[in-house]
């Protein structure tokens, strides 16, 4: 009977071994090689493709999550290719002002003087109701794209430098945005 039990665990965790349930644990700092022919470096789980690695490819253990190994690759890239700036990636930058009013109607009336010549910055001191923005005349800052709401970016992307956009909807109010640059 012994020998039939110790044979039953034997199998029991060899098919737990076989069918994916045993796991190799990698810890920090390890050194690992890609297996497969190739496989897809990604910016999280799931997440964008940044490069792919093939085969042999060795990488150090960042953190290892259930089924994703955060790593770290080892290699040699032409020095003239690579860059410390993230934002030197991200294009050009774009500036922007915004104003944002609480009903449909004052944001009518606020476009219409705005057209008429009131001052951008002076009406959002006045108007908005982004106290962040209001105290610096709406005045965003720089931005990249893909750092704002995608229905404000595509906004102010969609204008000329000084040119006045239309009134976007969103459930803090309705915003007006110039943009600068």
């Amino acid at each position: 009977m012994k020998k039939f039990v110790a044979g039953l665990i034997v199998g029991i965790v060899a098919s737990l071994a076989l069918s994916g349930f045993a796991r190799e644990i990698f810890l920090q700092g390890m050194r690992i090689y890609v297996k497969a022919p190739q496989e897809n470096i990604r910016t999280a789980p799931q997440g964008e493709v940044l490069a792919t690695a093939s085969k042999g490819a060795e990488m150090i253990v960042l953190k290892d999550n259930d089924k994703w190994v955060q790593v770290s690759l080892v290699g040699y890239i032409w020095k003239e290719s690579v860059t410390a700036s993230r934002k030197e990636l991200m294009g050009k930058p774009y500036k922007a002002m915004m104003i944002v009013v609480r009903t449909e109607q004052e944001a009518n009336d606020l476009l219409q003087k705005i057209r008429g010549g009131l001052d951008f910055a002076a009406a959002a001191k006045e108007n908005s109701i982004d106290p962040a923005s209001a105290r610096r005349g709406g005045d965003l800052g720089e931005f990249y794209k893909g750092e704002l709401a995608p229905e404000f970016e595509q906004a102010i992307l969609a204008l000329s430098p000084n040119q006045i956009s239309g009134i976007i909807k969103t459930k803090v109010g309705y915003h007006i945005f110039k943009r600068t640059q």
